[in-house]
């Protein structure tokens, strides 16, 4: 059976991308926490077999969650991948467990996730019905277990999350990364200062129209007491 890294390179090709991308895996991303720069990409339910390591028990779920962050850099890619685990139901203190993907599925979601780079990084007019979906080939009986889904616990399964962190993404350079090291040390990104925004003072409540039609009154009684002063006067 191919790897990730065997089907995103094959899909790159389809897609006639001449640059160099690579896929990493990275159990430590986190949903909306980004370094300036980084794209992310999210699929949703895709369907994956768990096997427990404690009392081998298997089962199948429809909601398992795949987190994709990308970047473009001096004519290169960089993808981190995580896949969200879950845990045995009938065990008093379960580990959290990788799922497996049959190959169809594995090809679907790297399809959906070059897409994103096409319109990411290359501006090609994707639409949301081009992405393929995940089809899923085998009965799933019951609901989502959300108390031990790795991605419920962390907010990835639900649809109103919190706004976005702006650079809390760690810069690559961990011990598990060492691989990878010489290439992502040459990117260089640095945060870009978010602009600071000044409030006009045309923009307060104060009521300049009232003030304007009070002065304007009493400039035209005051040149009407002056005309009158001086046509006495003469």
């Amino acid at each position: 059976m191919r790897t990730w890294q065997d089907i995103f390179a094959a899909k790159i090709a389809d897609m006639h991308l001449t640059e160099p991308w690579m896929l990493q895996e990275d159990n430590s991303l986190q949903v909306h926490i980004l370094k300036p720069g980084w794209k992310e990409f999210v699929q949703r339910r895709a369907l994956g077999r768990f096997r427990c390591s404690q009392c081998f028990r298997e089962w199948s779920s429809a909601k398992v969650h795949i987190l994709f962050h990308m970047c473009r850099h001096r004519g290169w890619g960089m993808v981190w991948m995580r896949v969200f685990r879950q845990a045995c139901r009938r065990c008093p203190d379960p580990q959290l467990e990788e799922p497996e993907f049959s190959q169809e599925t594995m090809e679907r979601l790297l399809h959906n996730l070059v897409l994103k780079i096409l319109k990411y990084f290359y501006h090609l007019p994707i639409q949301p019905s081009d992405l393929l979906e995940v089809v899923v080939d085998a009965q799933v009986v019951g609901p989502h277990d959300s108390a031990r889904c790795e991605g419920c616990r962390l907010g990835v399964c639900s649809e109103s999350r919190p706004a976005p962190a702006l650079d809390a993404r760690a810069p690559l350079m961990d011990a598990d990364k060492a691989r990878t090291h010489r290439s992502l040390k040459h990117q260089g990104m640095r945060p870009r200062a978010t602009p600071t925004h000044r409030p006009s003072p045309f923009n307060s409540n104060f009521p300049w129209k009232w003030c304007c039609c009070i002065g304007t009154s009493l400039l035209c009684v005051l040149a009407v007491v002056l005309f009158v002063l001086l046509y006495f006067t003469k």
